[in-house]
Parts: C-alpha cells; structure tokens; sequence
C-alpha cells in the first residue's frame, strides 16, 4: 500500500527526528499493523496557490499512489501575518520592512526566541496581520487538486478538512478565524460529498473538541515537536484508515459490501 500525502513543512522540514514523523512514519506503522501489509508514506509539502493542481497531478503521475490524502489546514487563509500587513499598507516601501520580518519569522534562530515571538504576537494583537490566501481562493485551488486525484484511476481519496486546533490570540482573532474557516469547510465537505471522495471536518474548531496538549509545539511556536505529531498523526490516521478500510470493504466487481470479517 502506498500513500501520498499533500501535507506541510511538518511533514517535510525535519521538524522532530526519523521515527517521529507523523505520516512517513507513526501513520506508516498504524496502516501496516492495522491492515497487515507493507506500507510506505511519500510526503509532500503543500500551498495552496494557483500551481498547486498541476503539482498534485506531477506527484501523483510520479508517485503512483494508491490513496491520497490532503490536509487542509486554516494556515494559509486564517493565520495573520504582521508582514503582510506591513507591505500592504506601505506600499512599496514596506516591502522591505515585510520582506526581513518574513525572513525573521523563518529563521530558526529568531522564531524560536521567546521576546521575538512575544513581539510578534503583541503586533498581530494591535496591528493585526493579512493572511496569505483568501477563503475562497483556498476552496477553489484545492477543490481542482480533490479532482485531479478523484480523477486519477484506482486511487483512494482522503481529506481531512480545516480542523482549527489552535487557542493562540484574543477572542477576536479567533472569531475572524473561524468566519473563514467555516466556508472552506462547508464547501470542501460538499464537494467530496459530490465526487464521492472521504471527507473528515468539523462544525466546531478543534481548539474547543480536542485541544492540542501543552509541550506540543517546537521552539517557534507554530511547527509541532514529537509530542506534536504524536497528537497529530491520531487524528491524519484516521481519516486515512477510515478511507482505506472502506475501500477494502467494497467488491468492485458485484458492487456489494464484504462482510466484516474478511
């Protein structure tokens, strides 16, 4: 069985240790326990802009997947970036002073110091922040990538939508979050609903239903450490179990459920 996985820079950036991994490995050794076959886990790094359908297609083609599984997450169109901010309201001349805060916010050595995160979250707090994508430019790029993959033939299709998990910020910011992430939601769940495709989401943020434990963060506040993805990969591991058993349970060839048991 061979799973490829439309994820982010936690699945790929070396965040925690070989063996700690959420997909390639935690989620690799539940599927192969669970369904007594080899496994093997291809992760991708993900981002929702317009290329990301013909870069599902490419990874599809090349990788010859028999379930792909996409996690949606509210980072690139609800999370708000102070750089952002600042280019837009200054023009061209805050394009230099956004560009260095983005650089800071990607560098180690600054993102996981604790007076830069501080700062950080007080400008978020009185200035506020842009997010990367819109709502809707989001639902539109990985609605076409669902149906690249629904395309692709002799392929599961799993999607974990738009869970929510995180607390940080006053009630207003959490409030905007969740007026966008309630669009991307519904429309993604219909949309699978309509190809047929297995889809997990949740009417109420996960911050509420299944709060991420402490000590579950790396040193930069926002890329999750081995407690991280422990906690992760229970959630991901379901939805693609989920999707799996489910097609292991249908014959193809009468169109009837298998019993249970086989």
């Amino acid at each position: 069985m061979k799973v490829l996985v439309f994820g982010n820079s936690n699945d790929t950036d070396g965040w925690v240790p070989e063996g700690s991994r959420r997909s390639q490995d935690i989620i690799r050794d539940r599927l192969a326990a669970e369904f007594g076959e080899p496994v093997e886990v291809v992760a991708k790094n993900t981002w929702p802009n317009d290329r990301m359908p013909s870069y599902v297609a490419k990874c599809i083609d090349e990788a010859q997947p028999d379930l792909v599984f996409f996690n949606v997450t509210t980072y690139p169109f609800a999370y708000e970036s102070l750089p952002l901010r600042v280019r837009r309201i200054f023009g061209r001349f805050g394009e230099p002073l956004g560009d260095a805060g983005m650089r800071l916010a990607e560098s180690k050595r600054w993102s996981h110091n604790a007076v830069f995160r501080t700062l950080r979250r007080w400008g978020q707090a009185t200035i506020g922040g842009d997010t990367h994508f819109t709502p809707q430019e989001v639902i539109e790029r990985y609605a076409e990538a669902i149906r690249v993959a629904a395309r692709s033939e002799g392929t599961i299709v799993a999607v974990k939508g738009p869970f929510a998990r995180g607390k940080k910020g006053t009630q207003r910011e959490r409030n905007r979050q969740e007026v966008r992430r309630k669009p991307v939601h519904m429309a993604l769940k219909q949309l699978c609903a309509q190809l047929h495709v297995h889809y997990a989401g949740s009417d109420e943020p996960y911050w509420r239903l299944r709060p991420t434990p402490k000590g579950a963060k790396a040193g930069d506040g926002l890329h999750s450490n081995e407690k991280g993805h422990a906690h992760l990969a229970e959630d991901h591991y379901a939805v693609v179990r989920d999707a799996w058993a489910a097609h292991i349970a249908f014959d193809t060839t009468t169109g009837q459920k298998l019993p249970a048991n086989v």
